[in-house]
């Protein structure tokens, strides 16, 4: 008998147990969904949000009177920028910015490294220079992007691309103004402009002060300023 009462008592306990198991699953799903959904409805808050955008003295291509204004937050060191920068800007500066459409901003958001903040300095220099080299030093530097993990994007590395691929800017005030870390101020007030309005993730774009869900997804970008365009003829 005794041994029965054990079986029982022990039986009774697994019965417990899985009860206990199921109620957790159950309730680890519930939170599950709970967190999925908003998770879903926080993306779509933000994607929907409008963004108050300051493109006051940064770097800018296109015609000033077009009516669509993108702004982009990047790092140079961010591979996803580099990626947008081969693949989605020059269809985007053929087909909008080359036309008059699309005015396209830049802002820092460097962050990644510490050499990250030295790009930053170096295109803040070249943009004083010579604003429309800037976009020379901007395809130039992505183009030739070293793995973020290393911090490649020394004032040597940058000088020696800057002297090659871009003849028509003073090499030696770009050396000066590093040494100095005469922009130092420019790329952290750009950082914190990008923080303040919660930019999580490089590259991002605002257009018209609306965010783009996918920077990569060039239809889904095209569709977007199709639809400013549209609102401006209004």
């Amino acid at each position: 008998m005794a041994n029965k009462h054990k079986k029982g008592k022990k039986n009774s306990l697994s019965t417990i147990t899985m009860i206990t198991i199921l109620v957790f699953l159950i309730g680890f799903g519930v939170v599950a969904v709970y967190q999925s959904a908003t998770n879903r409805q926080d993306k779509q808050t933000e994607t929907a949000r409008t963004y108050d955008i300051d493109y006051t003295g940064q770097p800018r291509i296109g015609d000033s009177n077009a009516p669509v204004k993108i702004m982009e937050f990047a790092d140079f060191k961010c591979p996803v920028c580099k990626t947008f920068a081969e693949t989605v800007y020059p269809r985007l500066k053929k087909e909008y910015i080359d036309t008059g459409k699309v005015q396209l901003y830049f802002n820092n958001y460097q962050f990644i490294g510490d050499d990250s903040i030295t790009a930053g300095m170096a295109g803040e220099s070249v943009y004083k220079q010579n604003s429309e080299a800037f976009w020379k030093f901007y395809e130039t530097v992505l183009k030739n992007q070293k793995d973020e993990t290393t911090a490649w994007a020394t004032p040597e590395f940058l000088l020696q691309l800057i002297k090659k691929e871009i003849p028509e800017v003073d090499v030696e005030k770009v050396k000066e103004d590093l040494e100095k870390k005469t922009y130092l101020q420019e790329v952290m007030e750009d950082n914190s402009k990008a923080e303040n309005l919660m930019i999580a993730s490089v590259p991002t774009l605002v257009i018209n002060g609306k965010k783009v869900e996918n920077p990569l997804d060039y239809q889904a970008l095209k569709q977007m300023i199709e639809e400013e365009l549209k609102n401006s003829a209004k």
